[in-house]
């Protein structure tokens, strides 16, 4: 018995790889994957030097940095022993498989990810049209976090945005009557549909109007996911990038590209409106949503 406890632990030494365990409540543990046995995982946390066994009762995903995902919901997918990854054994079948092109059901991970905004207004509020007919694309940058609601196939996540734009009135184009950076915090909630995900937006901060005047503002949007990294794997994945470097060997890299096309309405207070007292305008845009999650 001791013999065989000496070589698996020399075995999960030498044939790991890196990964990251998602608990049922969301929390993580990043580390050497040295093991995936029926009942338990065997995982080295970043920053220790001994492995660590982890019940599957308590583990609801794992994923590998290059993409696999062996647990899913809780169920075993892929064991991994000596190196290497196989189906569990099930009667009259053979258990050897590429983990690479199986096809497994997308699990929500908890991540940090930087998602780029661009649009232009398609709906204009009678004062917009009146006060600002002129417009260049609105550009935001959002920072989506990791805390949040986690459950199934649905998730909440808040998150941080700051965003540009630039409206003017025709005949005043010398003079930026409504426009500058804003500073907006809010959710994220959405939900998947197979591995396409439904996401809306929900923020209030600060806009700017006549140049140096803070006001109140809010937003709400929807976007839908276009798969693109899976459509650059499935269509170029034995495409060379560079010397003997292909497109399927940055496959965590691609996976991780995000392309949303997305609908937002803007609810902004003015400073002031033609009659001097204050008042409300709106615009709903439509634009591509660029991002990547780490």
């Amino acid at each position: 018995m001791k013999k065989y406890i000496i070589i698996t632990l020399i075995n999960s030494f030498l044939l790991s790889t890196e990964g990251k365990i998602i608990f049922y409540d969301q929390t993580i543990i990043e580390g050497t994957i040295n093991s995936i046995e029926k009942e338990s995982v065997y995982i080295t946390p970043t920053g220790l030097s001994f492995p660590e066994q982890i019940l599957l009762e308590n583990i609801d995903s794992l994923k590998i940095n290059d993409g696999t995902i062996p647990i899913a919901g809780g169920k075993i997918i892929l064991l991994y022993q000596n190196g290497q990854f196989f189906k569990p054994k099930t009667p009259g079948t053979n258990t050897k498989s590429d983990p690479t092109f199986d096809i497994i059901e997308y699990v929500i991970v908890p991540n940090w990810s930087l998602n780029l905004y661009t649009g232009i207004p398609i709906i204009k509020g009678v004062s917009f049209k009146e006060d600002f007919n002129k417009s260049l694309p609105v550009i935001g940058l959002s920072i989506g976090s990791p805390y949040g609601f986690f459950a199934g196939d649905f998730f909440m996540n808040a998150i941080g945005e700051i965003a540009y734009y630039n409206h003017w009135p025709e005949n005043r184009k010398g003079e930026l009557k409504f426009g500058g950076f804003c500073y907006q915090l809010g959710l994220s909630p959405g939900f998947f549909i197979g591995n396409t995900s439904y996401s809306i937006t929900a923020c209030t901060g600060f806009y700017r109007d006549d140049v140096s005047k803070l006001t109140a503002g809010f937003i709400a949007g929807g976007s839908v996911d276009i798969p693109a990294g899976e459509i650059i794997l499935e269509k170029y994945s034995d495409v060379k990038i560079y010397k003997n470097i292909r497109i399927k060997d940055l496959k965590q890299y691609i996976e991780a590209i995000e392309v949303r096309l997305t609908a937002r309405s803007n609810l902004i207070q003015k400073a002031v409106d033609k009659t001097g007292e204050k008042g409300l305008t709106y615009w709903i845009g439509a634009g591509l949503s660029f991002g990547y999650e780490f």
